[in-house]
């Protein structure tokens, strides 16, 4: 086999309370594998614990809802042996893979009482993915900050009003309960509990292992799909419509009130109720997505493409782009698209 050049810790580390057990929870009905990314990540903390002569940090085990197969394709099953409702003894760390398309979890009672009485009996619930729909739906999440995957966070929004969704954030902790964004954010919040749990240098070791970075910061914005900038589904809303027809344009929050013949304190207030954030912030999201597909789709200017999305200078949709993704425009072209010419 291949020998790896395995750097030594440096750090002693405090064991007091290892092994802790982690429980994966996943569902049968789901074809996500986010739990897959969790193993590997402790897998991994093993491993690098072994090469430095040190016993195991994590007990992991995965349990179900509803044994037996749990993912299919051409030539590769996975298959549940352990059923949720028969898990026994103390529990560390319990984590929730993702929900599955058609509800199938969310409207199955005896696992989401199951769910809400867990939470209180262990020192951290974790969610991943669309996950972040199971605990809502057992009530862990009511007044509290968290995050799910960007596709399916209006959804979210309509079912659970009651929780502070951040859908730009990879992951959240609010509370003792931790939720991950969409796939590969799992890996992110594993480091990051590694990190909190056994410190920074065990949990370096892990990302570089795994070819991830250090750390991306759990605020740093998930990057979902655009639409074309003329492409947006006709909102409903009269505001929204008028935003979104003239990013381009002057839409000081003055001017806006009076096209809307409104004082300026009236039109935040109307416009928070209806869109449910502020204006300014609605407008600049906007404008960053609009800004978005055109450094993924043109060979435009940085400069250019910013005038063309409301902005007076290429400083200010930098600006906008650290404040929302933590990344410049050029930057971002950089990583979605292959390649284009060098902008000035």
């Amino acid at each position: 086999m291949p020998h790896y050049q395995v750097p030594t810790l440096q750090t002693t580390l405090n064991r007091e309370g290892f092994p802790r057990r982690v429980v994966i929870v996943t569902n049968h009905a789901s074809s996500s594998l986010e739990y897959i990314d969790f193993i590997r990540t402790f897998s991994e903390t093993t491993f690098f614990l072994e090469q430095a002569g040190q016993p195991p940090a994590y007990q992991v085990e995965v349990v179900s809802r509803g044994k037996g197969t749990i993912y299919n394709v051409q030539g590769l099953s996975i298959v549940a042996s352990n059923a949720y409702d028969e898990l026994e003894g103390a529990v560390d760390t319990l984590i929730v893979q993702a929900a599955d398309d058609d509800d199938e979890c969310l409207n199955d009672t005896d696992f989401i009482d199951w769910i809400r009485m867990m939470a209180p009996r262990v020192r951290r619930t974790v969610s991943a993915c669309t996950g972040a729909f199971i605990l809502a739906e057992a009530g862990l999440l009511d007044g509290n900050s968290a995050t799910t995957h960007w596709a399916a966070a209006n959804d979210f929004r309509n079912r659970y009003p009651k929780v502070k969704l951040h859908p730009e954030c990879m992951y959240i902790r609010d509370d003792g309960v931790y939720t991950a964004a969409g796939v590969t954010a799992a890996i992110d919040l594993a480091i990051a509990l590694i990190e909190e749990d056994l410190g920074s240098e065990l949990a370096r070791r892990v990302a570089q292992a795994m070819v991830m970075f250090m750390k991306r910061p759990g605020n740093q914005a998930q990057f979902h799909a655009q639409t074309a900038p003329h492409d947006f589904d006709p909102p409903a809303d009269p505001f929204v419509q008028y935003i979104v027809d003239h990013l381009e344009g002057d839409l000081r929050l003055e001017k806006l009130a009076d096209h809307f013949n409104l004082s300026l304190r009236s039109f935040n207030r109307k416009f928070r109720e209806r869109v449910g954030i502020p204006p300014g912030r609605f407008i600049e999201q906007r404008r960053v997505d609009r800004a978005r597909h055109y450094l993924e789709s043109t060979h435009e200017p940085i400069s250019r493409i910013a005038n063309w999305c409301g902005y007076d200078t290429s400083d200010g949709l930098l600006l906008a782009f650290e404040r929302h993704l933590e990344v410049s425009p050029r930057e971002y072209r950089k990583r979605f698209t292959s390649s284009l010419q060098v902008e000035r």
